[in-house]
């Protein structure tokens, strides 16, 4: 009898150690999935924005800008390393059949630039045709001297050295909508996959 009382203490003991054991293994699980930031977590959503009959993403981390004339939406990217200006995306739709031509604006863009060398910049401007969800999407990339224009004749009022353009005309449903994204060299090479994610993840509206 004694024996058999000793056996079912050994058991009670044995079960109890495993229910112990299982249970400090599971707080240990959630402690590590605690003290990792995307453990069990979805990536941060993308914010989006529509205009003439597009839509497109764009990410969290940039702010959006109040309201401006003749914008449909800027954004701010903020300064990265050494810079001290931040990015700016703006986003401009003019109407059905407003805001002149494609390849109109892609000059037009590049002659607000300069080069050192004196040379044109439309001529170091990459430039580039695709097409997104059906959609024609003409890009340029150009780096050089932003001539920022202002005041009611666009007279250049600041020379900015080591600036860079990302640009993208896409052609939409309901017009041409203008994305123009200028800021810092060392900000645009830190914001330019963002760019390219925004600009791949353009598509219509359903109808």
């Amino acid at each position: 009898m004694r024996k058999v009382t000793i056996i079912f203490g050994l058991i009670a003991i044995m079960i109890s150690a495993a229910l112990l054991f299982s249970g400090c293994a599971k707080k240990d699980e959630n402690k590590q999935a605690s003290e990792t930031p995307d453990a069990g977590m979805p990536k941060a959503p993308q914010f989006h924005g529509k205009i003439a009959g597009i839509t497109w993403g764009f990410p969290n981390t940039w702010t959006v800008a109040p309201e401006k004339a003749m914008r449909a939406a800027t954004y701010i990217v903020n300064p990265v390393g050494d810079d001290s200006d931040s990015a700016e995306c703006a986003v401009f739709y003019f109407g059905p059949a407003s805001g002149g031509g494609t390849d109109e604006n892609i000059k037009r863009w590049a002659g607000q630039f300069g080069q050192p060398d004196g040379s044109e910049s439309i001529d170091k401007a990459s430039i580039s045709e695709s097409e997104i969800s059906g959609l024609k999407i003409t890009t340029i990339d150009l780096k050089g001297t932003y001539m920022v224009a202002a005041g009611p004749m666009m007279q250049v009022s600041t020379q900015k050295e080591g600036y860079h353009l990302l640009g993208a005309i896409v052609e939409g449903p309901e017009g041409s909508v203008f994305f123009k994204m200028t800021g810092p060299e060392n900000t645009m090479a830190a914001s330019e996959s963002d760019f390219t994610e925004m600009i791949g993840s353009l598509e219509p509206l359903p109808e």
